[in-house]
């Protein structure tokens, strides 16, 4: 889910961010490997799918996990900051640049998708 949200505020603090399905033993399903791929820095992508490390809300940030980290206190001032910004964007226009941006991770997506689906059968 993290991966997938437009903005992400992380909150400082000894707390694990990551892909942990390889350490629990789950393999990776193609689909989180691709927003992995399309959101995580080219040098934490294989660390985060392939070794499952996690890192801490800062390591998260220089990784691609999040977009800005602050400290508990300033949570809500910032939430309500990025939410006033993306307030005054015009949704029609956002959208419309939004599935141009992401058009081929999206079709990348839909197939990855149907290889996790026949994986289930």
């Amino acid at each position: 889910m993290l991966l997938s949200a437009d903005y992400r505020i992380g909150v400082a603090g000894p707390f694990s961010i990551g892909l942990n399905e390889v350490q629990i033993g789950m393999p990776m399903h193609h689909a989180g490997i691709e927003l992995a791929r399309d959101r995580l820095r080219k040098s934490a992508f294989n660390r985060s799918v392939i070794n499952a490390e996690m890192f801490d809300p800062e390591g998260a940030m220089a990784a691609g996990f999040l977009d800005k980290v602050v400290s508990v206190d300033e949570l809500q001032n910032t939430a309500l900051s990025v939410a006033a910004q993306l307030k005054k964007i015009n949704m029609s226009a956002h959208k419309k640049t939004k599935l141009k941006v992401r058009k081929a991770l999206l079709d990348t997506l839909d197939a990855a998708i149907e290889q996790d689906r026949q994986h289930m059968l």
